[in-house]
């Protein structure tokens, strides 16, 4: 393959409807690890690398981001700046600025979190993720320490130098790209790839009081101690409802916690995704999940459970500012995805208000319910829990804050308690 590649791949990109990640998944194995990592880079800090390259991009960066499929395909200064990249990629900025994001979020940053963090913000969010693994409790001992071909697998020339996570004993990060799924350990579903602010969400939903002196009251762009969680913590066996689960990473780890007892009930929309989770469960071991597809009308198919769970985990849909560093599709000029029917014509607002009503029914007096979402907007976080909290009778507000995205991504979560 020619070393055009990345113009290809971007080109493509302005062209599809997938996220970064799928549209990755098509190129030539040889090249993937080089063509993610350039290309990641460059839809994170343009500005920043077109800079280091002498490039002019545009003349503003609100006209940059603005630009449509068309015009983003064929512009010189962008394909200039990739075969720049391709040829000479080492040494580029590690992070951007304001600039490299639409001015209309950065305007929204400073009105919630003030021109300050705003500013902080588009640092951190402009940077290279780190790759996160949540270790099942199959890696540890009765003691939290790891059993021994865990812990020399991970301390093994396969591996980055990697570290126990800030806030989760489950965590092990590292910087940098490892074929982990192809691992044996993988395999035998000894570990899944998984953020730690995932994790903590997780962790939170079981147990919000231990979890909450972490969170902060915005997001967390200054370096906080380290405050983690043990591997020991385990919670009782419950009826744990995952309400958008997704690809299921929230939904495995609370399984972990439970120790693969109690009954989780995970539901989506997408039947790729309710296929895929079915395979993440079937690897991990644990037998406690059900995998569920819901049909157009949600509350039809959750009727059942009403007023009878223990915890319901609504993981909102939500506009992912919180993963932006590692999902940068997010601020980027591109139509949406074609939707589901059933969630058609509406704004995220109105679907994350939507899904906390339909829900919020399935909580048993006396249960929970947490509402989290991947994201910082004051409008889709704190505004949303208040909004349901002042329409709707019999639920108490138990914690909530931010966690990320300084050393996580950016997640706010909120426990919510049903009147006994």
């Amino acid at each position: 393959m020619k070393s055009v590649i990345l113009n290809e791949v971007f080109a493509e990109f302005c062209e599809s409807r997938v996220h970064l990640d799928g549209l990755l998944s098509k190129v030539d194995p040889a090249r993937k690890h080089k063509v993610a990592r350039l290309l990641g880079a460059f839809l994170r800090r343009p500005w920043a690398i077109s800079r280091h390259f002498g490039v002019e991009l545009a003349s503003g960066s609100r006209e940059f981001f603005d630009l449509g499929f068309l015009r983003l395909k064929k512009h010189s200064g962008i394909h200039e700046t990739l075969q720049h990249l391709w040829a000479k990629g080492e040494g580029i900025p590690p992070e951007g600025t304001r600039d490299d994001f639409p001015a209309a979020m950065v305007s929204a940053w400073e009105a919630d979190w003030g021109a300050t963090d705003a500013e902080e913000l588009c640092r951190l969010l402009s940077q290279d993720p780190l790759t996160t693994l949540r270790l099942h409790r199959k890696c540890f001992k009765e003691d939290g320490g790891l059993v021994p071909e865990i812990e020399e697998w991970l301390g093994s020339a396969e591996l980055p130098k990697s570290r126990t996570g800030n806030l989760m004993a489950s965590a092990r990060v590292f910087r940098g790209y490892a074929a982990v799924q192809q691992n044996r350990f993988f395999k035998e579903g000894y570990f899944e790839i998984q953020d730690e602010g995932s994790q903590l969400m997780a962790a939170f939903s079981l147990f919000p009081h231990r979890i909450a002196p972490v969170l902060r009251d915005r997001p967390v762009t200054r370096k906080l101690e380290a405050s983690v969680f043990p591997s020991t913590i385990r919670s009782v066996p419950l009826d744990f409802i995952d309400a958008c689960a997704g690809a299921g990473g929230k939904t495995l780890a609370v399984s972990d916690l439970m120790q693969g007892r109690g009954r989780i009930f995970a539901y989506d929309l997408y039947e790729s995704k309710i296929r895929g989770l079915k395979a993440r469960v079937a690897r991990s071991g644990d037998r406690n999940v059900k995998a569920l597809l819901l049909e157009r009308d949600a509350g039809e198919g959750v009727s059942v459970f009403e007023g009878s769970a223990d915890v319901v985990l609504v993981d909102a849909p939500c506009s992912g500012l919180g993963v932006a560093r590692r999902n940068p599709d997010v601020k980027w000029n591109r139509k949406p995805a074609a939707k589901s029917s059933a969630i058609q014509e509406r704004t995220v607002r109105e679907l994350q208000d939507s899904v906390l009503k339909t829900y919020s029914g399935l909580v048993r007096p006396g249960g929970r319910l947490v509402y989290g979402v991947c994201t910082f907007s004051k409008d889709e976080t704190s505004s949303r829990v208040s909004g349901f909290l002042e329409g709707r009778e019999g639920f108490r507000l138990e914690a909530q804050g931010y966690t990320g995205p300084r050393d996580t991504d950016g997640f706010y979560m909120a426990s919510l308690v049903r009147d006994a």
